[in-house]
Order: structure tokens, then sequence, then C-alpha cells
């Protein structure tokens, strides 16, 4: 798999793509959607963990991603699941997240 990019919130895939001038892949897009999405929940200091996050989430696969058909979503919405646990042990435990 070739390297992924991450594309500040600010700019869309688009702009990223047209200064790149290379094509954006799905994962690609879903990484940045998944980070873009939490970060305007819970700020951009956690931008470096949720990518961590996303990429063990993806490594934890069984099924290696390769295929066209491949759901990129379905890494993302494992991912939710974990940070979503993760909020709420710290929440019970009185710490902060």
């Amino acid at each position: 798999m070739s390297e992924l990019r991450l594309t500040p919130s600010h700019k869309s895939m688009e702009q990223t793509a047209a200064s790149a001038h290379e094509p954006i892949s799905e994962a690609e897009r879903e990484l940045n959607s998944f980070i873009n999405s939490v970060t305007c929940l819970i700020g951009p200091s956690a931008s470096r963990s949720l990518t961590e996050l996303w990429l063990n989430e993806l490594a934890c696969l069984e099924r290696i991603p390769g295929s066209e058909s491949f759901n990129w979503r379905s890494v993302s919405l494992s991912a939710s699941v974990k940070l979503a646990g993760q909020v709420l042990a710290s929440h019970l435990s009185g710490s902060c997240f």
C-alpha cells in the first residue's frame, strides 16, 4: 500500500489532490474524513492519536484490503467504537480524555 497523506481540515480533498497532482486513494479519503470529523468534536490536538487509532484498526483486519470493493468506512467504524470505549472509560474513571 502506498503512503497515506493527511489533509488539513481547512483544505478539501480535491484541493490537496490538485496541488499534489496525484489521485487520492479511498483509504486516504476515509482516513481524512474520520480525523476531520472527530477533531471537530474533541479538538485538533488529537489528530495524531486518531491517525494511530485508525491505522491500528486497519492493521487488525482479518482481511487484507486491496480490492476495489473494500469498505474503508468499516475501518473508521471500528476506530470510532474503540474511541467511544476509551472516552467512556475515562469518563467513568473521572480522568480527562
